[in-house]
């Protein structure tokens, strides 16, 4: 919760955001959690938090990537990226490789489950018809 709040924090956003950016990514750091920390963790932990940035969005009348890109920071394979720099900085080529993979398929799950829930929203636009007095 913390890191997506302080993250939001970073890049100013508005205050009356935060709390929302929080919640929405401990849901998604959750879901990462109780699936065991696989590939599919990482999809489905985007897939709610794309889902959940998307409605709250709609909700305030804010733009979904402002909550989207603090919310989804907690769930961002950051160790891997570090784990598999060490390894490359150790001459350790195949631990390099298999971490280095295993973080990019993170991130590919990631980036198709954002793009998903986003594709999905992206049908539901609310119409903007005038009223019409009859």
């Amino acid at each position: 919760m913390g890191a997506a709040c302080f993250f939001g924090i970073l890049l100013r956003q508005p205050k009356n955001t935060l709390v929302y950016t929080a919640i929405i990514g401990l849901a998604g750091y959750l879901v990462f959690l109780s699936l065991e920390q696989g590939l599919l963790a990482f999809f489905f932990s985007g897939l709610l938090v794309g889902i959940l940035c998307e409605l709250t969005a709609r909700m305030i009348k804010r733009t979904t990537t402002l909550l989207l890109i603090s919310s989804i920071i907690p769930t961002v394979p950051g160790l891997g990226l570090f784990r598999s720099m060490m390894a490359l900085s150790e001459n350790n080529m195949d631990l390099a490789l298999s971490i280095g993979v295993e973080t990019l398929a993170g991130i590919g799950a990631i980036a198709l489950s954002l793009t998903i829930a986003t594709a999905i929203f992206s049908c539901f636009r609310p119409s903007c018809r005038p009223n019409s007095t009859t």
